[in-house]
This record gives C-alpha cells, sequence and structure tokens, in this order.
C-alpha cells in the first residue's frame, strides 16, 4: 500500500476547498483572537504585579530563545506544508532532525547562558536562560504534528491545542505573580504553555514517528527549507536586534518599557493579520499549479484584510496611549507613545502582510529571503543610529523602513508571483479614504474631551466614534466590499453550513477508507488534498 500523500489528478473540487477555507478561517478566528486576547490580558496582570525589569529581563532572553528556534525543524515543516508529494521518510526524517537538534540546542543554552549573562552585565539573566533552553526540545516534538495539521487545513485542531496550553500557562503565570515571582513568573507561563502545547498536539494528531530516516529525503525538504532558515534569520534579525541593541545600551527598564508598547503591536497585528496570513499559505500552496488563480486569491483576501488591518492600525496609533494606560497600569504610560509610532506600520501591514506566503507557495521562497536580506541591513543600521535617541527612535525606525522598502516588495510581486501594481493597488483605495475618515472623527474626539476625562472614558469614546464614521464611510464609497465582509464573517460563523460540506466535518486523519485516501505504513489514514483555490 502507497504511503505517499498526492494530490488527484482529476477534476477539481472548488466546493470543498472554498468549505475547508472556511471552516479553517472559523477556528483560525478562535484561535488568534482567543490565543492573543487571552496572551494580552494575562501579560497585562502580570505586568502589574512585576517591575520594569523583570519585563526588560525575560525579552532580553527571549531574543536568544528565538534566535535558536529557527534552526531548529530548518525549515523542514514549512516544507512539508509545501510539498505535493509526501511520504513517511519525509516525515520520519523531518522529525529526528528536529529532535536531535533541538536536544543540541538545549544544551548549548546551558553552557552558554552564564557568558551570555556577563557580556549584559544582567547575572539575573543566566538562570532564565537556561531554564527557557529547555523548551527546545518541546519545540522540535511539535514541529512534524503541527505541520502536518496545517497541511490538512486541520485549524479546529490547532486552536484547541493552542487555548489549551495557553489557559495552563496563563493560570501558572498569574498564580506566580500574585507570589512575587516576579520575571519567574513570566518563565513559568511560558514552560508551561509550550509543554501543554505537546501534549495536546500528540493527543490531536494520528502521526507517530517512525524510522526511515533517508538522507535523499533530508536534501529534499531542506533544499525548500533552506531559504525559510534563511529568510527566519533575517526576520529574527530584523525584529530582535531592537529589543538586543535596547537591553544592551539603555538597560532592561528601558526595554520593559519597549517591550510593552511592543507587545500591543504584536498582539494587534496577530488579531487582525494572523488570522488570514494563518491560512494564506497552506491555500495558496493548494492552487500553485495555476498561477493566475493564486493572484487572484492573493488580491482578494488582500482587499478583505485590509478593510480590518488599514483602520485598525490607523486607529490604534491614534488611541495607544489611553490604552497603554487603561491596560498596563499608569505607571507604563510612557510605553503609550512608543506604541503609538509602531502603529503607523499599517499601511505597509495591509499591502504585504501575504506576500511572502504568495512568494513562497508559487515556489520562490530565496525571493522572501532577499528581501528579508534588504530589510534586516535596513533595520540594523536604522535601530544602530536611533537607539542613542531613546526607544521612540529605535520605533520610528522601524515604521519609516517599512516604507522605504514597500516600493521594492511590490516590484518583486510583479516580477515573480504576477501581481499587477497598479491594480493592486488600486483595489484598496475606497478602504484608504473610509481609513482617514475614521482618524479625522478620533482626532476630533480626542480634542474634544482632552483634560476633560479620564483615559478609559476617553478611549471609548475615541473607539466609538472612529468605527462610526469608518462604518459609514466604507458603505459610501466600498458598498460591495462591505457586503463581502459581511458574507464572510456570516460563513465563518460556528455551526453554518458551508458549500461543499456537504453536511461533514472537514476530512481528517482519523477517517480512514474513503475515497481519495492513503494510508501509512502503519495504517494511519491520510486524507487527499483539493488543488483548487479558496
Amino acid at each position: 500500500m502507497s504511503d505517499s500523500w498526492t494530490p488527484p489528478e482529476h477534476g477539481s473540487d472548488r466546493a470543498a476547498l472554498r468549505g475547508a477555507v472556511t471552516r479553517g478561517l472559523t477556528w483560525t478566528i478562535v484561535d488568534q483572537w482567543g490565543r492573543q486576547l487571552l496572551n494580552l490580558i494575562v501579560f497585562a496582570v502580570i505586568a502589574q504585579l512585576v517591575t520594569q525589569a523583570d519585563v526588560g529581563l525575560v525579552a532580553l532572553a527571549a531574543v536568544f530563545i528565538a534566535f535558536a528556534q529557527i534552526f531548529i525543524d530548518q525549515g523542514l515543516g514549512e516544507a512539508l506544508v509545501q510539498r505535493r508529494e509526501l511520504t513517511r521518510a519525509h516525515l520520519d526524517t523531518g522529525f529526528w532532525v528536529s529532535l536531535f537538534t533541538g536536544a543540541l540546542l538545549a544544551v548549548a543554552g546551558l553552557l552558554l547562558a552564564t557568558p551570555i549573562a556577563g557580556v549584559f552585565g544582567e547575572p539575573e539573566l543566566a538562570p532564565i536562560l537556561q531554564v527557557l533552553s529547555l523548551s527546545f526540545v518541546l519545540y522540535a516534538l511539535s514541529s512534524v504534528p503541527r505541520a502536518l495539521l496545517l497541511r490538512e487545513l486541520a485549524f479546529r485542531s490547532l486552536a484547541l491545542r493552542a487555548l489549551f496550553a495557553i489557559g495552563g500557562g496563563s493560570v501558572v503565570g498569574i498564580v506566580m505573580a500574585y507570589q512575587g515571582y516576579g520575571a519567574w513568573a513570566l518563565v513559568g507561563q511560558q514552560m508551561t504553555q509550550a509543554a501543554l502545547s505537546v501534549v495536546a498536539l500528540w493527543r490531536l494528531s494520528p502521526w507517530r514517528p517512525g524510522r526511515q530516516i533517508s538522507a535523499l529525503h533530508f536534501r529534499q525538504l531542506f533544499s525548500f527549507g533552506i531559504n525559510i532558515v534563511g529568510s527566519d534569520i533575517l526576520g529574527f534579525i530584523s525584529r530582535r536586534t531592537d529589543n538586543l541593541l535596547i537591553g544592551f545600551f539603555l538597560g532592561p527598564v528601558a526595554l520593559g518599557l519597549y517591550t510593552v508598547g511592543y507587545r500591543i503591536l504584536e498582539s494587534a497585528g496577530a488579531l487582525l493579520v494572523g488570522i488570514a496570513r494563518k491560512i494564506a499559505f497552506p491555500a495558496f500552496a493548494r492552487v500553485q499549479h495555476d498561477p493566475e488563480r493564486m493572484v487572484r486569491a492573493f488580491m482578494r483576501v488582500t482587499r478583505t484584510s485590509s478593510a480590518v488591518i488599514m483602520p485598525g492600525f490607523l486607529g490604534l496609533a491614534l488611541v495607544a496611549p489611553e490604552l497603554t494606560v487603561a491596560l498596563f497600569g499608569q505607571r507604563w504610560a510612557e510605553s503609550g507613545p512608543v506604541a503609538s509610532v509602531l502603529f503607523l506600520i499599517g499601511v505597509v501591514y495591509a499591502i504585504s502582510a501575504f506576500s511572502g506566503a504568495l512568494l513562497n507557495a508559487a515556489g520562490h521562497p530565496e525571493v522572501e529571503f532577499r528581501l528579508r536580506l534588504v530589510t534586516t541591513i535596513t533595520n540594523v543600521v536604522g535601530f544602530a543610529i536611533a537607539v542613542q535617541f531613546g526607544i521612540l527612535a529605535v520605533a520610528a525606525a522601524y515604521v519609516i523602513r517599512g516604507y522605504l522598502l514597500l516600493p521594492l516588495n511590490l516590484y518583486w510581486l510583479r516580477i515573480y508571483a504576477g501581481v499587477p501594481t497598479r491594480e493592486y493597488l488600486f483595489q484598496l483605495r475606497g478602504i484608504a479614504i473610509a481609513s482617514a475618515v475614521m482618524a479625522a472623527a478620533v482626532l476630533a474626539v480626542k480634542f474634544a474631551l482632552a483634560g476633560t476625562t479620564g483615559p478609559v472614558a476617553l478611549l471609548a469614546a475615541e473607539i466609538g466614534a472612529g468605527g462610526g464614521a469608518f462604518a459609514i464611510a466604507i458603505w459610501v464609497v466600498e458598498r460591495e466590499l462591505l457586503r463581502e465582509l459581511v458574507s464572510v464573517a456570516r460563513e465563518a460563523l460556528p455551526g453554518r453550513r458551508r458549500d461543499g460540506e456537504g453536511g461533514k466535518g472537514p476530512p481528517n486523519a482519523q477517517t480512514a477508507g474513503r475515497a481519495g485516501e492513503t494510508t501509512t505504513p502503519q495504517g494511519e489514514a491520510i486524507p487527499a488534498r483539493n488543488a483548487d483555490d479558496p
């Protein structure tokens, strides 16, 4: 019996894939919003119980942990998602390579923690690094099972796993913070979350590793994955250099303030961008055989998501000072202006949020690597100059870099993925107009109520005025888009019957014997993949 994963060669099944993607949207909303809101609430609670230096220490440790995690699966997880044909040997090879690498990195973290802490002159950093290094093994155990679930658009399983892990980690973190453990409350939260995530993932996934390890299959995966690793390394340097420089030159207190401001940006980005981005790569990969259809799907998802991203980021840039005080308390007020500046990146996010997913799905990860290289160089140079002027200047350097490189991103999308630049930007004109109207309404409320009300009441008034103004403006200038957004929202509601579902749930690896499925040598059912556009 074949152990190969191959898309069907006969006619396409557009309705089935559309149903799978819509179900994925539902569970990705549950996953992303549940995860980010819970994490943000818990972080807000813990931030009021620990010091700015505690937050800065864990943020500094996270720089090194995040860098090491890049090398654990070596891009093999993404390669497993992207490959049209997948065998048992691919899975086993990817798993054992990841686990071996994770174990080596854990040992390296235990040995190097003290020297790293010495460089920064923060002896309390060493034990934090040592404990967090143990998460490398947990991350390795998750790599291949998670890739399989993502490949089959099993977002329900991924969402349940994430929420279970975050819930457990949140309880541990809050209890430790209340008992005065300081920075260790954040460490405990992260380690508990990582451990529970592995437990839940292995309970949900029917796949188990075998011993079919092959150098040939490793080379097949690594030829794609090496570009992902390269891009991730550059992305890490680009995103984390600011933390590293602030921690080294300005100290943990300044880094703590910057981290809170950046944390708001990350949470908002995951809420407004992460939902569609998580679905985009596997969905685009399924239609890689039809470039025109893939571009149409890319333009559609960009248009619909921009109606949330652009006004969301612009609005948050205007209300960030009030939002920061409302969430974290008055002592974190200095983080508000940092968040305001960072949120000005929203237009860039709206336009380029899915460019990497499209280029990778089209088989051009090397182009994404080039873009990351240019981004990294400009970010490092900008951060190195800006850190001399404080954390607000560092945030400004991040935003300026985004706008400077946007034309290059659009150019490469046109050359390597066939995205027509003028048509692509023109479809966003109505959203930009409605966002400007929203911003004017928020500013009017801000100036009218400044100094006459508290931050929470002011925040509520700004959100109400901005949201109402945007809704009216988008109804006037983009009525068709508004109807499409309503339709997507209705389709995403749990319990609705979608096209192509036939009243049944999505195919999964636990239902063997259906048409189009194959099984592994261990008797595990592998659902066939549909090849059509979302």
